[in-house]
């Protein structure tokens, strides 16, 4: 067992301020409150003080009568900061001379050598069909040009690549800059990539040219050295910013490769779909959801529930699973999909829970536009949208999102443009957001159009495709085309005859559209009142 080093505290400040700036960290004022807390009252020897009430009251200004055996929040962020710091020493603070360490069980930090640490938290082994952490290393790009001076943009794309990919926050991104000690000898340099337990890497090369920019871009998964997707992009810029063409093939690439429904993602749920791990941890849980998203199926919902039930369990200080589990609880009450009291209760609490772990977090962010959707709360419902619409979203999932509930609450045309700015921008999105934008055509009486995208609604599982493809059908007078679909309409909701306004208005905010619907489905032939 490793002593705590006696390190100067001019040096120990130094060092949690280096922390608090990284990527890791910059964003988590909570956690670097704590962090300087346990060691500024370490360094002045006040050890004995560093017990979970005087950290409830002193750093997050609980009331004199708190009591950490009953408010777990103290060891909830000891927990996440553990994880930060463990995620730090691997990336940024790889060559920290010393490491701060928070030992399980206590507060008082330690001070340890760096020389190597002493669990990783991404160890595994790389031949292991268990490996389901989304890893992803930027190695530096390539200059083709055979002009030294052009060097700027091949290491600028790279930058900016890793910029893009680090918005997804299910994904593991390591920089280049973390690599470094490693043999440039390309088999030893991918043996010790993939013993950090990083499974997929992206590297490339750019040619920028005179009048024109070539950048080829390739992902590997290490696990087996496949190739798994290359892409080149060819861009004339007579009269376009180099930057802003570095800018935009970054965003698409990232799109491609690190949003819910991008390949990375799409590959590891697959797997973990297949897989039956050892024992249930976040990342599992998480890409159990992503299968879930992907496919729709009641099994595949199952077993995310499952997944996310037994993950924040174990690690109760994971706001991202806490919130992907708050989100599917909001489908549960928003499709009436049983037990709704229930469901809505525990969507409202894990959103709250989510958000005192983590509020920074886009995606839980997310989750409480849903909340407030789902508990008809407008303004904050808008307040919360606009927040996160000033984020630099690039994430099919999430922006989507935002543009549907924003059709639903009345804002058809900034929704709407932003459901075509998804979909023009990724090959997959949820299929779930031709929702509003049939319903958008739909109230305008373009039912032609309107049937084109509820055609396109093909969620096996889900009662609103055939729902609207009957109101659409019965606009245009095509009783017999409108049969098969209510009868697949029944299957999935027995009841919905008698429950159609109800289950409708849960989602669309508009009374002059929820009877513009039930007027459909009555000239389809269902009894609706």
């Amino acid at each position: 067992m490793n002593s705590s080093l006696k390190v100067p505290a001019k040096e120990a400040l130094k060092l949690v301020d280096k922390i608090c700036l990284s990527s890791e960290l910059k964003s988590k004022q909570q956690l670097c409150k704590l962090l300087r807390y346990l060691v500024e009252e370490s360094l002045s020897g006040r050890e004995k003080n560093i017990k979970g009430y005087n950290i409830g009251v002193d750093v997050f200004n609980k009331p004199k009568d708190f009591d950490p055996e009953i408010n777990p929040i103290v060891r909830i962020h000891a927990g996440r900061l553990r994880r930060m710091l463990k995620l730090y020493y691997l990336q940024k603070g790889i060559n920290d001379p010393i490491r701060i360490e928070i030992p399980k069980g206590k507060y008082v930090p330690n001070f340890l050598s760096n020389i190597r640490p002493e669990e990783d938290v991404f160890s595994t082994s790389s031949s292991s069909k268990e490996v389901f952490k989304p890893t992803v290393a930027i190695l530096p790009f390539e200059n083709l040009s055979g002009d030294p001076a052009k060097n700027y943009f091949s290491l600028g794309f790279s930058e900016e690549l890793s910029v893009e990919l680090t918005k997804f926050e299910e994904l593991l991104v390591f920089h280049s800059m973390s690599l470094l000690g490693m043999s440039n000898a390309d088999s030893d340099k991918y043996k010790c990539i993939l013993n950090k337990g990083i499974r997929f890497i992206v590297e490339g090369g750019v040619n920028a040219g005179d009048k024109q920019v070539k950048v080829l871009i390739r992902l590997t998964d290490l696990s087996n050295h496949l190739q798994i997707w290359a892409k080149r992009y060819i861009v004339d810029y007579n009269s376009k910013d180099l930057i802003d063409i570095q800018g935009n093939i970054a965003q698409e690439v990232a799109s491609v490769l690190g949003s819910e429904y991008g390949i990375i993602m799409h590959r590891l749920s697959l797997e973990a779909n297949q897989i039956k791990p050892k024992k249930t941890d976040t990342y599992f849980a998480i890409l159990k959801f992503h299968y879930f998203q992907a496919v729709h199926t009641p099994e595949a919902a199952f077993e995310a529930f499952t997944a996310l039930e037994k993950a924040i369990t174990i690690e109760p200080d994971s706001g991202m699973a806490t919130a992907l589990l708050s989100g599917m609880y909001f489908n549960r009450y928003m499709l009436d999909a049983g037990e709704a009291d229930k469901a809505y209760q525990r969507m409202n609490e894990l959103a709250e829970r989510a958000v005192d772990l983590d509020a920074n977090s886009l995606t839980i962010k997310i989750v409480c536009v849903m909340k407030h959707f789902a508990n008809n709360d407008k303004g904050r419902f808008f307040n919360e949208v606009e927040t996160c619409l000033k984020k630099d979203l690039n994430n099919s999932y999430r922006l989507g999102a935002l543009g549907m509930y924003l059709s639903f609450y009345g804002e058809w045309e900034r929704g709407k443009s932003i459901l075509d700015q998804v979909m023009r921008s990724n090959i997959k999105y949820p299929l779930f957001l031709l929702g509003p934008t049939m319903l958008y055509y739909y109230r305008k009486k373009a039912y032609k159009k309107s049937l084109l995208e509820a055609e396109k609604y093909l969620i096996p599982s889900l009662f609103w495709g055939p729902m609207l493809r009957v109101a659409a059908l019965g606009q245009l007078n095509r009783m017999d085309d409108a049969k098969p679909n209510i009868v697949n309409l029944l299957q999935l909701k027995p009841e919905f005859e008698s429950k159609a306004r109800y289950l409708i208005s849960r989602f669309v905010k508009e009374d002059e559209l929820v009877e513009h619907l039930l007027e459909g489905l009555r000239k389809a032939g269902l009894q609706v009142k």
